[in-house]
């Protein structure tokens, strides 16, 4: 069965604003994965914040939430954990790879660290998009 719904057009704005948000907690939820990872190993915000040089303070707040993070916030944290970045992108109209009905169930299982169950992967909400201040400093920057 197929729906014939279509969401509502988006202003130029709110369809950049999305994207930006889409990307963001799509950013986030990479780097908190494998935060959560390095911790299952016995890494710790201490020894994170040591390996990127920056305060535990800073490190503490950055992975509690993405605020307006910049390439530069992704690239260092990744380094930090001994990860690799891969971005890609795609058009609207192709499929998107992990589609399906069990598309939100495999990618929890993604996200889900070695000692949590995957009976505990259910009970996480969805990702939410959160809009970007137009005025926000974009970049975080100190």
């Amino acid at each position: 069965m197929t729906s014939s719904y279509s969401p509502p057009p988006m202003s130029p704005r709110d369809s950049v604003n999305y994207g930006i948000g889409r990307a963001r907690d799509l950013a986030f939820d990479a780097v908190h994965a494998l935060w959560r990872r390095r911790q299952a190993e016995g890494m710790t915000q201490s020894e994170l914040a040591k390996a990127i040089g920056r305060d535990e303070g800073w490190v503490s707040r950055t992975l509690n939430g993405p605020g307006n993070w910049t390439l530069r916030t992704i690239a260092t944290l990744v380094q930090g954990l001994n990860g690799e970045l891969e971005i890609t992108a795609h058009a609207m109209e192709d499929p998107v790879p992990d589609a399906g009905p069990d598309a939100y169930e495999r990618y929890l299982s993604k996200l889900e660290s070695p000692a949590e169950s995957k009976a505990d992967a259910g009970a996480r909400p969805p990702t939410r998009i959160r809009p970007i201040r137009p005025e926000a400093d974009p970049g975080g920057r100190r």
